[in-house]
């Protein structure tokens, strides 16, 4: 009777399109979020690098046109744009005996490591459009084989709990060791290969570091692409799997997935929300390494203390979300940060064009803007970790809606929208280099003429934060809190019991 109960169960499950091994009993153990989050330092690498010294590197040291570079990293955005999408359907409807995620990561690891490392060793003696084209295409190939690894990445840790506080934590998790680690790493990278010396004060524009750099970042992102999957393949029996009732993957079945999550309001806000806050933040990215080397005249020794002081402000936020998500949603939280994101965005250089800075030099200078840069970092962590839990909670209510569940469609939405730092804020910040503010190449620091470095200070402190106000209000318009949450994860469980139900009856 018990084996007849048995089948009958398999039987009626076979009926349902996604299906776990086993429910979780209690949360999830805090070493598997923290192991979970050593997958957020391969993107963290490459996004620092890209977003800090790639236009740096093609441009001021190789002598790359930076409006040329822009347009070859523009249009290496296409491919991020098919790329995202495609492995999300694909892992969403992929079966095996790892799931339908960690295949995907374990193959990612090498051709990542590769293409990034090619990418900061050009042959000798390039043209100008060779580099171009070894820019591009090592862009390309290193973007779109790290995408093989972030979605499906991204949506596991969306798929590993349902609760929606506990889905913050694992984000806090995952955000902190990235921020902790990744900083860390930075700023050792800064002294170990860019040091200040007597023919570079900056450290930045020794082209002899950038090969090394590049061999080194390039074996750590295997080292924490092979941690994240590996530690994380215990956790297949509490995930969806998909049933043999799904369809097999097509480009017609990408096309209607894509369609079918786009349909969705909330995602839709969210996903031009993440895209314009992290096209404005990397576009920020891009003018601070100026900034920093020219406009405030800093070396790479005091460059390490904004990474490595950014720290205490994550930290204020991986203390505080938990307090503050019992307090406000989650979509509230996000709107108060990017709002006083983009006021201190404005405040540093509007307070240096009013004369409350100490000038250029002052020893007092360094810990003023560093103090500045830890709130900053407060609000960019409640809001980077508020964003990625609401896309967890828009995948409880796409399959209310569809029957399916798309973590990692939308997922990819999400990281598309993250590489729209190094992507749309590349290109955006080399033109506007190029064609606003006018900066030459090949400057050294303390060379450049008032004027340039007066329109370096308006693009970065007063344009680029402005355009904030758009996503602030696209957010201001999102409508998901708990309680709409849970009552649709209750619909979602009566639905699938019945389903059962219906199925064991025919059976019998």
């Amino acid at each position: 009777m018990t084996k007849a109960k048995t089948h009958l169960t398999r039987q009626a499950k076979s009926n349902l399109l996604f299906v776990k091994e086993r429910e979780r009993q209690g949360p999830v153990p805090t070493y598997i979020k923290i192991l979970n989050g050593f997958g957020t330092l391969p993107g963290q690498h490459k996004n620092w690098a890209f977003n800090t010294l790639l236009l740096l590197y093609y441009s001021q040291i190789l002598g790359l046109s930076a409006s040329f570079a822009s347009l070859a990293l523009g249009i290496s955005l296409l491919f991020d744009a098919l790329s995202d999408p495609l492995v999300g359907v694909i892992s969403d409807n992929y079966r095996s005996r790892l799931g339908r995620r960690h295949i995907f990561m374990l193959i990612a690891i090498l051709p990542t490591s590769l293409s990034f490392y090619a990418l900061f060793a050009p042959p000798a003696g390039l043209s100008s459009e060779g580099l171009a084209v070894w820019m591009f295409v090592f862009t390309v190939l290193t973007r779109v084989f790290l995408t093989f690894f972030e979605v499906p990445w991204t949506a596991l840790s969306a798929e590993l709990s349902n609760d929606y506080e506990e889905r913050t934590s694992i984000q806090t998790y995952r955000t902190a060791v990235g921020w902790y680690l990744g900083a860390v790493a930075t700023s050792v990278f800064l002294v170990v290969f860019f040091p200040e010396t007597e023919t570079d004060s900056s450290g930045l524009l020794t082209a002899s570091a950038y090969e090394p750099l590049a061999l080194t970042v390039s074996l750590l992102m295997a080292t924490w692409m092979l941690l994240a999957t590996i530690s994380t393949i215990g956790q297949l029996p509490y995930l969806n799997q998909p049933t043999t009732a799904l369809r097999n993957f097509s480009f017609r079945l990408l096309g209607q997935q894509i369609l079918e999550s786009l349909k969705n309001r909330n995602f839709r806000l969210i996903f031009f929300s993440f895209v314009l806050i992290s096209a404005i933040s990397g576009t920020g990215q891009v003018f601070d390494v100026y900034m920093q080397l020219y406009f405030w005249e800093f070396g790479s020794g005091d460059m390490k203390w904004f990474i490595l002081l950014s720290i205490v402000g994550a930290s204020a936020a991986f203390v505080t979300i938990g307090y503050l998500q019992k307090r406000f949603e989650k979509q509230q939280i996000v709107v108060a940060a990017a709002c006083f994101g983009m006021v201190m965005g404005m405040i540093r250089v509007g307070f240096r064009f009013l004369g409350i800075w100490p000038i250029n030099g002052d020893p007092i200078l360094l810990p003023v803007l560093v103090s500045h840069a830890m709130l900053v970092s407060y609000a960019a962590a409640l809001a980077f970790i508020s964003l990625a839990s609401m896309i967890a909670d828009i995948v409880d209510e796409n399959e209310l809606r569809t029957g399916i569940r798309q973590e990692g469609v939308l997922s990819a939405g999400a990281s598309l929208a993250i590489k729209s730092t190094t992507g749309l804020g590349l290109f955006l910040g080399g033109l506007l280099l190029e064609w606003i503010v006018r900066f030459p190449v090949k400057t050294d620091p303390g060379s450049v003429d008032a004027e340039v470095l007066f329109r370096l200070g308006m693009v970065d402190g007063i344009l680029v934060p402005a355009f904030t106000v758009i996503p602030i209000f696209l957010l201001s318009r999102y409508r998901l809190d708990r309680n709409a949450l849970k009552r649709m994860q209750r619909q979602i469980q009566q639905r699938k019991q019945k389903q059962l139900d219906q199925a064991e009856n025919q059976e019998a």
